[in-house]
C-alpha cells in the first residue's frame, strides 16, 4: 500500500526548472534514500513533501491525503501534515534543556503536561538518551545532540519521517554508529522514511530502496544491490561507488545478455548489457576496481575471463588493501588488492558477469 505518493512533481525558480516531474510511490514502512549530488534536486524534494517549498506542479498525497494537487490548488500548510524532519543543522533551542526541547512540538499540539512527561522519557529512551533529560544542547556531544533531534521529531509520533543529511555534521565512525541507530528504530517503529544524502555509502548500508537523482529528474530507482551492481547510466555507475570506463563498440543483445565488446585499440571482452538494443552500439563498458584481480605480467587467466594487460603507474596503501593506477592503452583504470605489486607490466583479469555494457 503506498504511503508517499509524487506524481508529476515539478518545482520552477523563473526560467529555471529545479525538479523535472519526479515521479514516487513509496510504500508503508520503507526506507527510501533520495541519492545525488548538490544541486540535483533531492533537498528540494523532501522540502515540497514536508510543505516547506511550494512545488510549481503536480501531486503529492501520504496515507491517502492530498497534501498538494497544482490543478485543483490543493495546499496543506506545513503544520497541519504531521510530519517529522531532521534538519541536518539540527535546530536545537540553545537556552531550553533536552527535555524542554521534546516538549516544544508537544506544546503546540496541546498535548496534556502528564502525557508529555511519559512521551518525552520514551523517546530519550528510544535514542538512548534517558540520563539526559536535563542538559542543554552545549553540554552534549554532536552526536547526541543528532540523537535528541531525532526524538524530538518522534515524541509526537509523526505519519512520515524526512531526514535531511542528518549525519553530515558527524566524524566518520560516529556516522556508522548513527546510521545503525537509525536504521534500527525505523525498523522497530515501522515508520514510512525518506532519508536524503549526497554519501552513497550511507544510502547503500541504510536503504530498502535508493532514487539517484541527477539535475531534477530520478535516473535510477531500485534496490541498493542492483543500483550498485546493474547501474542504468554512466552517471549512476559513477555517482554510486567507484568505477573504470572504458569506451567500447558492443554487440547487440538483450537485456542482461553478456555480448562482445571491442576496445578502441582492439582487445574482444565480454560484458553484460544494460539494455536491450538490436544492433551494435558504441558505449562504456564499466567494472569496480574492486572486481579487477591482479596477476604478474603474462600469467594465463581462468578460462572464460576477461584479460587486459597494463602498467601500474601507482600504488597507494589503503590499509588492509592497495590501490592500482594502471595504464590500458590511452586508459587509466583503478584496481584495489590485498596483495602488494610494485610499479611495471601487470595482468588484469575479471569475469564478464562483473562487468556492465553502458549505452550512456
Amino acid at each position: 500500500m503506498s504511503d508517499v505518493l509524487i506524481q508529476r512533481l515539478t518545482k520552477r525558480h523563473g526560467e529555471v526548472t529545479v525538479l523535472h516531474g519526479i515521479d514516487l510511490d513509496v510504500p508503508r514502512g520503507e526506507f527510501l534514500t533520495l541519492l545525488g549530488p548538490s544541486g540535483c534536486g533531492k533537498s528540494t524534494t523532501l522540502f515540497a513533501l514536508a510543505g516547506l517549498d511550494k512545488p510549481s506542479g503536480g501531486h503529492i498525497a501520504v496515507g491517502g491525503r492530498t497534501f498538494y494537487d497544482g490543478e485543483d490548488g490543493t495546499f496543506v500548510a506545513p503544520e497541519e501534515r504531521n510530519l517529522g524532519l531532521v534538519f541536518q543543522s539540527y535546530a536545537l533551542w540553545p537556552h531550553m534543556t533536552v527535555a524542554k526541547n521534546l516538549a516544544f512540538p508537544l506544546t503546540l499540539r496541546k498535548v496534556p503536561k502528564a502525557e508529555q512527561r511519559s512521551r518525552i522519557a520514551e523517546a530519550l529512551e528510544l535514542v538512548d538518551l534517558g540520563d539526559y533529560a536535563d542538559r542543554f544542547p552545549h553540554e552534549l556531544s554532536g552526536g547526541q545532540q543528532q540523537r535528541v533531534a531525532l526524538a524530538r521529531t518522534l515524541v509526537f509520533r509523526p505519519s512520515l519521517l524526512l531526514l535531511d543529511e542528518p549525519l553530515s555534521n558527524l566524524d566518520a565512525k560516529l556516522r556508522i554508529k548513527s546510521r545503525a541507530l537509525l536504521k534500527s528504530l525505523q525498523r522497530q517503529l515501522g515508520l514510512t522514511t525518506l532519508y536524503v544524502t549526497h554519501d552513497q555509502e550511507e544510502a547503500l548500508a541504510m536503504s530498502d530502496r535508493i532514487a539517484v537523482m541527477e539535475k531534477g529528474r530520478i535516473v535510477q530507482i531500485d534496490r541498493p544491490e542492483a543500483i550498485y551492481n546493474r547501474p542504468a547510466t554512466r552517471f549512476v555507475a559513477d555517482f554510486v561507488g567507484a568505477g573504470n570506463f572504458l569506451p567500447v563498440r558492443a554487440s547487440r543483445g538483450r537485456q542482461g545478455e553478456i555480448v562482445e565488446a571491442r576496445l578502441d585499440h582492439g582487445e574482444v571482452l565480454r560484458a553484460v548489457r544494460s539494455a536491450a538494443t538490436g544492433s551494435d552500439t558504441q558505449g562504456f563498458m564499466t567494472v569496480r576496481p574492486q572486481y579487477l584481480r591482479l596477476a604478474p605480467a603474462g600469467s594465463a587467466v581462468a578460462a572464460g575471463n576477461n584479460r587486459l594487460d597494463g602498467m601500474i603507474e601507482e600504488r597507494t596503501f589503503l590499509g588492509v588493501r592497495n590501490g592500482y593506477a594502471i595504464r590500458v592503452g590511452d586508459h587509466l583504470v583503478t584496481a584495489e588488492s590485498e596483495d602488494r605489486f610494485e610499479t611495471g607490466p601487470v595482468t588484469l583479469a575479471f569475469r564478464p558477469e562483473d562487468t556492465l555494457l553502458l549505452d550512456h
